[in-house]
């Protein structure tokens, strides 16, 4: 049976189950223009609302005024709207980028999708945790066998090595 998600009624199957960047809020349905690329996507709001702030005051004059007064309002809002957003998204991905580089997933060893879903069900994430863990503790993990073992200790051997020759090492 296909899990649910929560409290909202739709399965994981279902056609009608919405897409990244939908969020549901009292039975209507909302479009998040952040979900997908915040980067992106804020620095072109920035970029489009300090033009509109901004640009009325380089081309001065009565109409620059008008244009100003009338215009404005939006490239301010624009400007609060878009600027946390793109810094919150700056430091979210690089915290990321740091999180993989110095405790890389288990997603980089070359390991069957089996032997990922056990490691991942049991709370396996980063290869680092994996290598720390003992044999025997590992073979205690539900459906792990002497081969998938040696599988998950020879992906973290070939790992290390190419990590080792990228460094420069022969």
């Amino acid at each position: 049976m296909p899990l649910a998600a929560s409290g909202s009624g739709w399965s994981a199957s279902d056609p009608r189950r919405p897409e990244k960047g939908i969020w549901i809020s009292s039975g209507a349905v909302h479009a998040d223009p952040f979900a997908v690329d915040p980067i992106r996507r804020s620095v072109i709001l920035v970029a489009a609302s300090a033009v509109a702030f901004f640009g009325p005051l380089v081309a001065g004059g009565p109409g620059g005024a008008t244009a100003m007064v009338a215009g404005g309002w939006l490239g301010m809002i624009g400007l609060a709207i878009g600027l946390p957003v793109l810094a919150l998204s700056v430091i979210e991905t690089g915290w990321e980028r740091l999180r993989r580089r110095l405790q890389p997933s288990i997603d980089q060893l070359d390991l069957s999708p089996r032997l990922v879903h056990i490691l991942r069900r049991h709370g396996y994430d980063a290869i680092a945790a994996v290598e720390r863990t003992p044999d025997p503790a590992l073979l205690l993990l539900a459906n792990m066998d002497a081969r998938g073992l040696r599988e998950v200790r020879r992906a973290i051997a070939l790992w290390r090595y190419q990590r080792w020759q990228e460094a420069g090492f022969p």
